[in-house]
C-alpha cells in the first residue's frame, strides 16, 4: 500500500518515481540552522517561563539569529525555483496538493507512514505550518525586545507576552510531533537523516 500511496502523490497512478527525491543544498543548510535555533529557543523560553531559570543574553542572540535563518528561509523559498517548488509542498494548495494531502491522511489512519522526501503531502503541510507557527513567534520576540530597547512602540505589552507564550506552546508541540514522526520513520528504516547527507536523499 506504501507504493500505491507514493505513486498517487506524485501524481502518476501505477508510476514509479523517475528519481529519488533530493533535498537541495539551501534547504539542508536552513532546515539545519531552524532546527538548532528553534530547539535552543524554545528550551530556554519555556524554562524561563515554567522554572525562572531564563538566559536573557543567550536567547536574545540566538533569537536574532533565528530572525535570520527564517528571512534566508522565505526568501528562498519565494525567489529561487527549487524554493518556489517547495514552498508548493509546504503549502498544498492546489487539486495535486489536496489530493496527496488526503492520501497521506487516510494512510495515517491505517497506520501508514507518508514517505519522506521533497514531495507534497502531509509531511510538508506539516513543516508548512510550522515554519508559520515559529515566524509568527519570531517576529513577536523581535518586536517585543524592540519595544524593550526602544526602536520603536505602540504594540501592547500584554498581547506581545501571550503571543509568546501561546506561540512557545503551539511551537513545543508541533516540535515534539516532529520528532515523534522522525522516530517512526527511524524505527520503520527510512532513511531520514539523509536530508543532511552530502546527497540530500531521504529515500531507503
Amino acid at each position: 500500500m506504501g507504493s500505491d500511496l507514493q505513486s498517487d502523490i506524485l501524481g502518476r497512478p501505477g508510476a514509479q518515481p523517475e528519481e529519488e527525491p533530493v533535498w537541495p543544498g539551501a534547504a539542508r543548510w536552513i532546515h539545519l540552522g531552524l532546527l538548532l535555533s528553534v530547539t535552543f529557543q524554545m528550551v530556554t523560553g519555556l524554562a524561563g517561563w515554567l522554572l525562572g531559570v531564563f538566559p536573557f543574553a543567550w536567547h536574545v542572540r540566538v533569537g536574532l539569529f533565528l530572525v535570520t535563518i527564517l528571512g534566508l528561509q522565505w526568501g528562498w523559498l519565494w525567489i529561487t525555483l527549487q524554493g518556489r517548488r517547495t514552498l508548493g509542498y509546504l503549502f498544498p494548495w492546489t487539486p495535486r496538493g489536496f489530493s496527496a494531502l488526503a492520501k497521506d491522511v487516510v494512510g495515517l489512519s491505517r497506520g501508514v507512514l507518508a514517505p519522506p522526501g521533497p514531495r507534497p503531502g502531509l509531511p510538508g503541510f506539516m513543516h508548512g505550518i510550522f515554519l508559520l507557527s515559529v515566524t509568527l513567534v519570531a517576529l513577536s520576540g523581535l518586536t517585543l525586545l524592540g519595544e524593550f530597547r526602544g526602536w520603536w512602540s505602540g504594540v501592547p505589552m500584554g498581547t506581545l507576552l501571550t503571543t509568546l507564550r501561546m506561540g512557545a506552546l503551539a511551537v513545543a508541540i508541533q516540535w515534539l510531533g516532529h520528532v515523534g514522526m522522525v522516530i517512526l520513520h527511524a524505527i520503520k528504516g527510512d532513511s531520514i537523516w539523509g536530508i543532511f547527507s552530502r546527497r540530500g536523499r531521504t529515500s531507503s
